[in-house]
Protein backbone atom coordinates (compact mmCIF):
# COMPACT_ATOMS: atom_id res chain seq x y z
CA UNK A 1 0.00 0.00 0.00
CA UNK A 2 2.81 2.38 0.24
CA UNK A 3 4.01 4.39 -2.58
CA UNK A 4 6.53 2.59 -4.41
CA UNK A 5 6.98 3.77 -8.13
CA UNK A 6 3.62 3.33 -9.95
CA UNK A 7 0.35 3.43 -10.05
CA UNK A 8 0.00 3.59 -6.05
CA UNK A 9 2.37 6.20 -6.00
CA UNK A 10 0.38 8.03 -8.34
CA UNK A 11 -2.64 7.67 -6.25
CA UNK A 12 -1.09 8.88 -3.25
CA UNK A 13 -0.39 11.59 -4.71
CA UNK A 14 -3.95 12.68 -6.30
CA UNK A 15 -5.50 12.07 -3.04
CA UNK A 16 -3.05 13.96 -1.00
CA UNK A 17 -2.12 13.67 2.75
CA UNK A 18 -5.02 12.59 4.63
CA UNK A 19 -5.30 9.13 2.47
CA UNK A 20 -1.35 8.53 3.12
CA UNK A 21 -1.79 8.94 6.64
CA UNK A 22 -4.41 6.17 6.86
CA UNK A 23 -2.04 4.10 5.17
CA UNK A 24 0.62 4.68 7.19
CA UNK A 25 -1.46 4.58 10.35
CA UNK A 26 -2.25 0.97 9.20
CA UNK A 27 1.09 0.16 8.72
CA UNK A 28 2.34 1.12 11.91
CA UNK A 29 -0.29 -0.61 13.96
CA UNK A 30 -0.03 -4.36 11.98
CA UNK A 31 3.43 -4.02 10.52
CA UNK A 32 3.98 -6.76 7.80
CA UNK A 33 0.40 -8.12 8.29
CA UNK A 34 -1.20 -4.71 6.73
CA UNK A 35 -2.53 -6.34 3.60
CA UNK A 36 -0.84 -9.54 2.48
CA UNK A 37 -1.18 -10.86 -1.31
CA UNK A 38 -4.98 -11.60 -2.01
CA UNK A 39 -6.38 -9.46 0.70
CA UNK A 40 -7.51 -5.86 0.44
CA UNK A 41 -8.42 -3.01 2.13
CA UNK A 42 -10.57 0.12 1.83
CA UNK A 43 -9.85 4.04 2.92
CA UNK A 44 -11.51 7.02 3.35
CA UNK A 45 -9.96 8.81 -0.11
CA UNK A 46 -10.22 12.44 0.86
CA UNK A 47 -11.38 14.38 3.53
CA UNK A 48 -13.86 16.30 0.79
CA UNK A 49 -14.33 15.25 -2.04
CA UNK A 50 -15.70 16.75 -4.97
CA UNK A 51 -18.99 15.29 -6.15
CA UNK A 52 -17.09 13.62 -9.26
CA UNK A 53 -13.40 12.65 -7.08
CA UNK A 54 -13.93 9.35 -5.50
CA UNK A 55 -15.10 8.64 -2.00
CA UNK A 56 -13.04 5.60 -1.05
CA UNK A 57 -9.62 4.01 -2.49
CA UNK A 58 -9.13 -0.34 -1.90
CA UNK A 59 -5.68 -0.65 -1.99
CA UNK A 60 -4.86 -4.79 -2.62
CA UNK A 61 -1.83 -6.67 -2.61
CA UNK A 62 -1.17 -8.94 -6.32
CA UNK A 63 0.78 -11.47 -6.65
CA UNK A 64 4.07 -12.11 -8.35
CA UNK A 65 3.98 -14.39 -11.18
CA UNK A 66 6.01 -16.95 -11.69
CA UNK A 67 5.81 -20.55 -14.11
CA UNK A 68 6.07 -22.61 -10.64
CA UNK A 69 4.04 -21.14 -8.70
CA UNK A 70 1.18 -20.74 -11.11
CA UNK A 71 -1.70 -21.97 -9.35
CA UNK A 72 -0.68 -19.84 -5.73
CA UNK A 73 -0.52 -17.14 -8.21
CA UNK A 74 -4.27 -17.17 -9.90
CA UNK A 75 -5.87 -18.04 -6.50
CA UNK A 76 -4.11 -14.96 -4.87
CA UNK A 77 -5.23 -12.88 -7.86
CA UNK A 78 -8.39 -14.21 -7.55
CA UNK A 79 -8.76 -13.36 -4.07
CA UNK A 80 -7.46 -9.68 -5.04
CA UNK A 81 -10.87 -9.54 -6.90
CA UNK A 82 -12.82 -11.54 -4.11
CA UNK A 83 -11.93 -9.45 -1.41
CA UNK A 84 -11.74 -5.84 -2.78
CA UNK A 85 -15.36 -6.54 -4.16
CA UNK A 86 -16.92 -7.84 -0.68
CA UNK A 87 -15.75 -4.65 0.79
CA UNK A 88 -17.45 -3.23 -2.13
CA UNK A 89 -20.45 -4.47 -1.20
CA UNK A 90 -20.31 -3.94 2.31
CA UNK A 91 -19.62 -0.10 1.68
CA UNK A 92 -22.71 -0.55 -0.48
CA UNK A 93 -20.49 1.06 -3.80
CA UNK A 94 -22.39 1.38 -7.02
CA UNK A 95 -19.18 1.13 -8.84
CA UNK A 96 -15.32 0.09 -9.47
CA UNK A 97 -12.91 0.83 -11.10
CA UNK A 98 -9.80 -1.69 -11.51
CA UNK A 99 -6.44 -1.63 -13.42
CA UNK A 100 -4.72 -4.84 -14.65
CA UNK A 101 -3.77 -6.24 -11.44
CA UNK A 102 -0.11 -7.52 -11.49
CA UNK A 103 0.23 -7.42 -15.11
CA UNK A 104 3.30 -4.55 -14.53
CA UNK A 105 5.85 -5.34 -12.40
CA UNK A 106 4.59 -8.52 -11.21
CA UNK A 107 4.77 -9.74 -14.99
CA UNK A 108 1.31 -11.42 -14.37
CA UNK A 109 0.43 -12.96 -18.04
CA UNK A 110 -2.21 -10.40 -19.15
CA UNK A 111 -4.11 -12.72 -21.21
CA UNK A 112 -4.53 -15.11 -17.78
CA UNK A 113 -5.00 -11.89 -15.72
CA UNK A 114 -7.70 -10.85 -17.99
CA UNK A 115 -9.72 -13.95 -17.54
CA UNK A 116 -9.30 -14.22 -13.58
CA UNK A 117 -10.69 -10.65 -13.41
CA UNK A 118 -13.65 -10.96 -15.78
CA UNK A 119 -14.81 -14.30 -13.90
CA UNK A 120 -13.93 -12.50 -10.51
CA UNK A 121 -16.45 -9.65 -11.63
CA UNK A 122 -19.06 -12.28 -12.83
CA UNK A 123 -18.90 -14.07 -9.45
CA UNK A 124 -18.29 -11.71 -6.72
CA UNK A 125 -19.69 -8.09 -7.76
CA UNK A 126 -23.20 -8.40 -6.68
CA UNK A 127 -24.83 -5.22 -5.70
CA UNK A 128 -21.39 -2.95 -7.68
CA UNK A 129 -23.37 -2.06 -11.05
CA UNK A 130 -20.82 -0.54 -12.49
CA UNK A 131 -17.13 -2.06 -12.56
CA UNK A 132 -14.60 -0.51 -15.17
CA UNK A 133 -11.01 -1.49 -16.22
CA UNK A 134 -8.67 1.35 -16.57
CA UNK A 135 -5.95 0.17 -18.86
CA UNK A 136 -3.31 2.48 -20.64
CA UNK A 137 -1.24 0.03 -22.02
CA UNK A 138 -2.66 -0.79 -25.70
CA UNK A 139 -1.84 -4.01 -25.29
CA UNK A 140 -3.20 -4.58 -22.81
CA UNK A 141 -6.05 -3.00 -23.38
CA UNK A 142 -6.94 -5.27 -26.60
CA UNK A 143 -6.10 -8.36 -24.56
CA UNK A 144 -8.79 -7.70 -21.97
CA UNK A 145 -11.39 -6.51 -24.93
CA UNK A 146 -10.45 -9.93 -27.16
CA UNK A 147 -11.11 -12.28 -23.31
CA UNK A 148 -14.31 -10.13 -22.74
CA UNK A 149 -15.45 -10.87 -26.57
CA UNK A 150 -14.11 -13.93 -26.21
CA UNK A 151 -16.29 -14.89 -23.04
CA UNK A 152 -19.16 -12.91 -23.82
CA UNK A 153 -19.23 -14.69 -27.25
CA UNK A 154 -19.67 -18.06 -25.25
CA UNK A 155 -21.94 -17.27 -22.83
CA UNK A 156 -24.35 -16.15 -25.84
CA UNK A 157 -23.89 -19.36 -27.59
CA UNK A 158 -24.84 -21.38 -24.60
CA UNK A 159 -27.63 -19.13 -23.46
CA UNK A 160 -29.04 -19.64 -27.08
CA UNK A 161 -28.61 -23.42 -27.30
CA UNK A 162 -30.32 -23.65 -23.60
CA UNK A 163 -33.23 -21.38 -25.40
CA UNK A 164 -33.22 -23.81 -28.10
CA UNK A 165 -33.58 -26.92 -26.36
CA UNK A 166 -35.77 -25.73 -23.76
CA UNK A 167 -38.43 -24.19 -26.82
CA UNK A 168 -38.43 -27.19 -28.78
CA UNK A 169 -41.60 -28.62 -28.53
CA UNK A 170 -41.73 -31.29 -31.28
CA UNK A 171 -38.66 -33.93 -32.50
CA UNK A 172 -36.66 -32.98 -34.97
CA UNK A 173 -36.76 -34.61 -38.26
CA UNK A 174 -34.22 -37.27 -38.95
CA UNK A 175 -32.39 -35.29 -41.70
CA UNK A 176 -31.79 -32.54 -39.25
CA UNK A 177 -29.16 -32.49 -36.75
CA UNK A 178 -29.46 -30.33 -33.64
CA UNK A 179 -25.92 -29.54 -32.26
CA UNK A 180 -26.11 -30.99 -28.85
CA UNK A 181 -25.44 -28.62 -26.21
CA UNK A 182 -22.01 -27.84 -24.63
CA UNK A 183 -21.54 -29.55 -21.36
CA UNK A 184 -21.35 -27.31 -18.53
CA UNK A 185 -17.58 -26.94 -17.02
CA UNK A 186 -16.80 -28.90 -13.92
CA UNK A 187 -17.81 -26.37 -11.11
CA UNK A 188 -14.68 -25.26 -9.61
CA UNK A 189 -13.61 -26.77 -5.90
CA UNK A 190 -14.32 -24.07 -3.58
CA UNK A 191 -13.57 -23.58 0.56
CA UNK A 192 -16.05 -25.17 2.88
CA UNK A 193 -16.14 -22.73 5.20
CA UNK A 194 -16.08 -19.31 3.30
CA UNK A 195 -17.99 -20.74 0.04
CA UNK A 196 -16.24 -18.23 -1.65
CA UNK A 197 -12.76 -18.54 -2.82
CA UNK A 198 -11.99 -21.24 -5.04
CA UNK A 199 -9.24 -23.75 -4.04
CA UNK A 200 -5.80 -24.23 -5.10
CA UNK A 201 -5.05 -27.18 -6.63
CA UNK A 202 -2.92 -28.92 -3.26
CA UNK A 203 -6.15 -28.17 -1.00
CA UNK A 204 -8.36 -30.34 -0.33
CA UNK A 205 -11.15 -28.09 2.38
CA UNK A 206 -10.01 -25.11 3.36
CA UNK A 207 -8.51 -21.82 1.03
CA UNK A 208 -5.37 -20.29 2.07
CA UNK A 209 -7.73 -17.41 3.87
CA UNK A 210 -9.59 -19.39 5.93
CA UNK A 211 -6.80 -21.57 6.88
CA UNK A 212 -4.67 -19.44 8.62
CA UNK A 213 -7.57 -18.03 10.49
CA UNK A 214 -7.22 -17.66 14.17
CA UNK A 215 -9.12 -20.76 15.36
CA UNK A 216 -11.80 -19.20 17.04
CA UNK A 217 -12.70 -17.06 14.16
CA UNK A 218 -12.91 -20.14 11.85
CA UNK A 219 -15.53 -21.89 14.40
CA UNK A 220 -17.33 -18.52 14.55
CA UNK A 221 -17.60 -19.25 10.64
CA UNK A 222 -18.21 -22.70 10.74
CA UNK A 223 -21.29 -22.36 13.24
CA UNK A 224 -22.75 -18.97 11.26
CA UNK A 225 -22.28 -21.67 8.22
CA UNK A 226 -24.29 -23.96 10.23
CA UNK A 227 -26.68 -21.45 10.89
CA UNK A 228 -27.25 -20.51 7.48
CA UNK A 229 -28.09 -23.52 6.37
CA UNK A 230 -30.97 -23.98 9.39
CA UNK A 231 -32.59 -21.23 8.23
CA UNK A 232 -33.01 -22.64 4.52
CA UNK A 233 -34.47 -26.75 5.90
CA UNK A 234 -33.29 -29.40 8.42
CA UNK A 235 -32.04 -31.59 5.14
CA UNK A 236 -29.80 -28.50 4.30
CA UNK A 237 -28.14 -28.32 7.67
CA UNK A 238 -27.34 -32.14 7.72
CA UNK A 239 -25.90 -31.62 4.00
CA UNK A 240 -23.89 -28.63 5.98
CA UNK A 241 -22.64 -30.91 8.68
CA UNK A 242 -21.85 -33.28 6.33
CA UNK A 243 -19.67 -30.68 4.63
CA UNK A 244 -17.99 -29.49 7.27
CA UNK A 245 -17.16 -32.42 9.30
CA UNK A 246 -13.96 -33.17 7.72
CA UNK A 247 -12.91 -29.59 8.96
CA UNK A 248 -13.30 -30.94 12.64
CA UNK A 249 -10.13 -33.11 11.87
CA UNK A 250 -7.56 -29.86 11.06
CA UNK A 251 -8.77 -28.83 14.66
CA UNK A 252 -7.90 -31.67 17.39
CA UNK A 253 -8.89 -31.63 20.67
CA UNK A 254 -7.51 -33.04 23.74
CA UNK A 255 -9.54 -32.50 26.82
CA UNK A 256 -8.97 -33.09 30.16
CA UNK A 257 -11.05 -31.60 32.72
CA UNK A 258 -10.97 -30.47 36.03
CA UNK A 259 -11.95 -32.75 38.97
CA UNK A 260 -10.66 -31.07 42.04
CA UNK A 261 -11.74 -28.00 43.24
CA UNK A 262 -8.68 -25.56 43.37
CA UNK A 263 -9.88 -22.27 45.34
CA UNK A 264 -7.17 -20.08 43.67
CA UNK A 265 -8.35 -20.57 39.99
CA UNK A 266 -12.30 -21.85 40.79
CA UNK A 267 -15.10 -19.55 42.41
CA UNK A 268 -17.76 -21.38 44.20
CA UNK A 269 -21.46 -20.67 43.05
CA UNK A 270 -23.84 -19.86 46.38
CA UNK A 271 -26.93 -20.19 44.38
CA UNK A 272 -26.37 -23.85 43.32
CA UNK A 273 -24.77 -24.88 46.70
CA UNK A 274 -28.31 -23.65 47.91
CA UNK A 275 -29.28 -26.40 45.40
CA UNK A 276 -26.96 -29.21 46.10
CA UNK A 277 -27.68 -28.87 49.52
CA UNK A 278 -30.90 -28.91 50.37
CA UNK A 279 -32.61 -30.35 46.88
CA UNK A 280 -30.12 -33.12 45.61
CA UNK A 281 -28.89 -36.09 47.08
CA UNK A 282 -26.40 -37.09 49.75
CA UNK A 283 -24.39 -38.68 47.33
CA UNK A 284 -23.51 -35.03 46.02
CA UNK A 285 -23.37 -33.04 48.87
CA UNK A 286 -19.68 -33.58 49.62
CA UNK A 287 -18.84 -31.73 45.68
CA UNK A 288 -18.84 -28.11 45.29
CA UNK A 289 -20.01 -26.18 42.73
CA UNK A 290 -18.62 -23.91 40.59
CA UNK A 291 -19.16 -20.87 38.90
CA UNK A 292 -20.04 -20.22 35.37
CA UNK A 293 -21.05 -17.10 33.72
CA UNK A 294 -24.53 -17.52 32.88
CA UNK A 295 -24.49 -15.54 29.56
CA UNK A 296 -26.52 -18.42 28.03
CA UNK A 297 -23.92 -20.43 27.14
CA UNK A 298 -23.38 -21.78 30.66
CA UNK A 299 -23.56 -24.90 29.07
CA UNK A 300 -20.83 -24.86 26.97
CA UNK A 301 -18.69 -21.80 29.06
CA UNK A 302 -18.66 -25.11 32.01
CA UNK A 303 -16.53 -27.60 29.72
CA UNK A 304 -14.70 -24.57 28.48
CA UNK A 305 -13.53 -23.72 32.29
CA UNK A 306 -13.32 -27.46 33.29
CA UNK A 307 -10.79 -27.79 29.78
CA UNK A 308 -8.54 -25.07 31.20
CA UNK A 309 -5.23 -24.81 28.84
CA UNK A 310 -4.05 -27.35 26.95
CA UNK A 311 -7.25 -28.06 26.06
CA UNK A 312 -6.50 -27.35 22.15
CA UNK A 313 -3.45 -28.71 20.02
CA UNK A 314 -2.57 -25.71 18.39
CA UNK A 315 -2.17 -23.69 21.89
CA UNK A 316 -5.67 -21.44 21.14
CA UNK A 317 -8.40 -20.91 23.43
CA UNK A 318 -11.13 -23.41 23.52
CA UNK A 319 -14.43 -21.50 22.74
CA UNK A 320 -17.71 -22.57 23.70
CA UNK A 321 -18.91 -21.24 20.12
CA UNK A 322 -15.93 -24.67 19.00
CA UNK A 323 -17.87 -26.81 21.58
CA UNK A 324 -21.47 -25.70 20.64
CA UNK A 325 -20.37 -26.18 16.74
CA UNK A 326 -18.85 -29.88 17.51
CA UNK A 327 -22.07 -30.59 19.24
CA UNK A 328 -24.54 -29.59 16.24
CA UNK A 329 -22.41 -31.50 14.07
CA UNK A 330 -22.05 -34.87 16.16
CA UNK A 331 -26.14 -35.07 17.05
CA UNK A 332 -27.25 -34.30 13.65
CA UNK A 333 -25.35 -36.50 12.15
CA UNK A 334 -25.57 -39.62 14.67
CA UNK A 335 -29.44 -38.83 15.41
CA UNK A 336 -30.85 -41.91 15.27
CA UNK A 337 -28.24 -43.35 17.54
CA UNK A 338 -28.80 -40.94 19.84
CA UNK A 339 -32.52 -41.11 19.88
CA UNK A 340 -32.33 -45.50 19.92
CA UNK A 341 -29.64 -45.06 23.00
CA UNK A 342 -31.38 -42.63 24.97
CA UNK A 343 -35.49 -43.37 23.86
CA UNK A 344 -36.20 -43.25 27.52
CA UNK A 345 -35.36 -39.74 27.55
CA UNK A 346 -38.15 -39.03 25.01
CA UNK A 347 -40.75 -37.01 27.78
CA UNK A 348 -38.00 -34.90 28.64
CA UNK A 349 -36.94 -33.63 24.61
CA UNK A 350 -37.81 -31.14 22.65
CA UNK A 351 -38.65 -31.60 19.25
CA UNK A 352 -35.02 -32.41 17.40
CA UNK A 353 -35.24 -30.67 14.13
CA UNK A 354 -37.35 -27.48 15.43
CA UNK A 355 -34.71 -27.49 18.12
CA UNK A 356 -31.74 -27.65 16.28
CA UNK A 357 -32.77 -25.07 13.42
CA UNK A 358 -33.71 -22.46 15.97
CA UNK A 359 -31.95 -22.53 19.00
CA UNK A 360 -28.86 -24.78 19.06
CA UNK A 361 -27.26 -23.39 16.19
CA UNK A 362 -27.74 -19.71 17.87
CA UNK A 363 -24.70 -18.50 19.86
CA UNK A 364 -25.46 -17.93 23.48
CA UNK A 365 -29.24 -19.65 23.82
CA UNK A 366 -29.79 -22.32 26.13
CA UNK A 367 -28.67 -25.90 26.02
CA UNK A 368 -31.30 -28.29 26.22
CA UNK A 369 -31.30 -32.19 27.18
CA UNK A 370 -30.46 -32.69 23.64
CA UNK A 371 -27.42 -31.22 23.93
CA UNK A 372 -26.22 -33.57 27.14
CA UNK A 373 -26.82 -36.68 24.80
CA UNK A 374 -23.87 -35.65 22.51
CA UNK A 375 -20.96 -33.74 24.29
CA UNK A 376 -19.42 -36.84 26.03
CA UNK A 377 -18.88 -37.96 22.40
CA UNK A 378 -17.53 -34.67 21.04
CA UNK A 379 -14.99 -34.66 24.52
CA UNK A 380 -14.75 -38.27 25.38
CA UNK A 381 -16.03 -37.53 28.78
CA UNK A 382 -18.49 -39.46 30.96
CA UNK A 383 -21.23 -36.89 31.85
CA UNK A 384 -23.49 -37.74 35.25
CA UNK A 385 -26.59 -34.87 35.64
CA UNK A 386 -27.59 -34.44 39.15
CA UNK A 387 -31.20 -32.76 39.14
CA UNK A 388 -32.58 -31.20 41.90
CA UNK A 389 -35.68 -32.80 43.53
CA UNK A 390 -37.43 -29.06 43.96
CA UNK A 391 -40.61 -30.42 42.61
CA UNK A 392 -40.85 -33.37 44.86
CA UNK A 393 -40.14 -37.31 44.15
CA UNK A 394 -42.52 -37.49 41.68
CA UNK A 395 -41.24 -35.15 39.09
CA UNK A 396 -40.35 -36.79 36.19
CA UNK A 397 -37.14 -34.40 35.41
CA UNK A 398 -35.96 -35.53 39.01
CA UNK A 399 -36.37 -39.11 38.05
CA UNK A 400 -35.59 -39.61 34.45
CA UNK A 401 -32.07 -37.01 34.38
CA UNK A 402 -30.96 -37.77 37.99
CA UNK A 403 -27.54 -39.63 38.31
CA UNK A 404 -28.45 -39.98 34.63
CA UNK A 405 -24.95 -41.32 32.76
CA UNK A 406 -24.15 -39.97 29.36
CA UNK A 407 -21.90 -41.89 27.78
CA UNK A 408 -19.53 -41.01 24.38
CA UNK A 409 -21.11 -43.49 21.71
CA UNK A 410 -16.90 -44.86 20.73
CA UNK A 411 -17.39 -46.37 24.15
CA UNK A 412 -20.59 -47.74 23.67
CA UNK A 413 -19.28 -48.80 20.05
CA UNK A 414 -16.04 -50.16 21.69
CA UNK A 415 -17.68 -52.35 23.84
CA UNK A 416 -17.86 -56.25 22.32
CA UNK A 417 -20.59 -58.65 22.30
CA UNK A 418 -20.56 -59.79 26.04
CA UNK A 419 -21.00 -56.33 27.04
CA UNK A 420 -17.30 -56.19 28.79
CA UNK A 421 -14.69 -53.18 27.81
CA UNK A 422 -11.84 -54.09 25.94
CA UNK A 423 -8.38 -54.49 27.71
CA UNK A 424 -7.00 -51.35 25.72
CA UNK A 425 -9.75 -49.18 25.93
CA UNK A 426 -9.14 -46.29 28.26
CA UNK A 427 -12.06 -44.70 30.40
CA UNK A 428 -13.03 -41.30 30.12
CA UNK A 429 -12.93 -38.58 32.71
CA UNK A 430 -16.08 -38.30 34.45
CA UNK A 431 -17.90 -34.88 34.87
CA UNK A 432 -21.11 -34.20 37.29
CA UNK A 433 -23.56 -31.47 35.85
CA UNK A 434 -25.61 -29.46 37.94
CA UNK A 435 -29.10 -28.34 36.70
CA UNK A 436 -29.10 -25.21 38.67
CA UNK A 437 -31.08 -22.11 38.68
CA UNK A 438 -30.05 -17.98 38.95
CA UNK A 439 -31.70 -17.66 42.03
CA UNK A 440 -33.31 -19.46 44.81
CA UNK A 441 -36.86 -20.51 45.60
CA UNK A 442 -38.50 -17.95 47.16
CA UNK A 443 -40.44 -18.68 50.19
CA UNK A 444 -43.20 -20.52 50.35
CA UNK A 445 -42.57 -22.17 46.95
CA UNK A 446 -43.51 -25.27 47.43
CA UNK A 447 -46.89 -24.33 48.82
CA UNK A 448 -47.80 -22.40 45.81
CA UNK A 449 -47.43 -25.75 43.81
CA UNK A 450 -45.25 -23.39 41.44
CA UNK A 451 -43.05 -25.66 38.68
CA UNK A 452 -39.26 -25.23 39.06
CA UNK A 453 -37.58 -24.64 35.95
CA UNK A 454 -34.02 -24.80 35.91
CA UNK A 455 -32.11 -22.24 33.53
CA UNK A 456 -28.56 -22.86 34.54
CA UNK A 457 -26.16 -25.11 34.25
CA UNK A 458 -22.91 -25.82 37.01
CA UNK A 459 -20.41 -28.71 36.97
CA UNK A 460 -19.82 -30.20 40.55
CA UNK A 461 -16.00 -30.64 41.68
CA UNK A 462 -14.56 -32.80 44.15
CA UNK A 463 -12.80 -31.21 47.10
CA UNK A 464 -9.14 -32.06 47.45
Amino acid sequence: MSPDGGLDARIHQNMGEFFTDQVVAIHKKMKTNSCPHGQSRIFIAKFDPREDEARFVISTVGPVYSEAEKERATFLLTSCYYTSLALANLYQLSSIAYPAISCGANNFPPNEAAQVAIESVRNYSYNVKDVRFVLYERSIYDIFVQEWTDYARKVNKEANITDETSDSTSEPSPKSKTPPPIPPKPSARHCVLCKDRQLPIDRQLLCLYCSELPRPEVFNNFLSRLRIAAKKSYDELQHECQLLKPVLNSYPLVYNPAQIFDQSIHQRDTVAEHYLQNHCDKYFRNSIPMAVLGDGNCFYNTFVKLGGVGTTTDASTLTSVELRARNVVELVLNIDTYTSQYNQLTPCLDNFEKYVREEMVCDTNYAAVWDLLSIPTVLNIQLISVYPKVNGDEDFNYKSLNFKLFIPLSEENSVNNQGKKTETMTVPKEVKLLFSHCNRPIAGFSKTKQVWTPNHFVPLLNYR
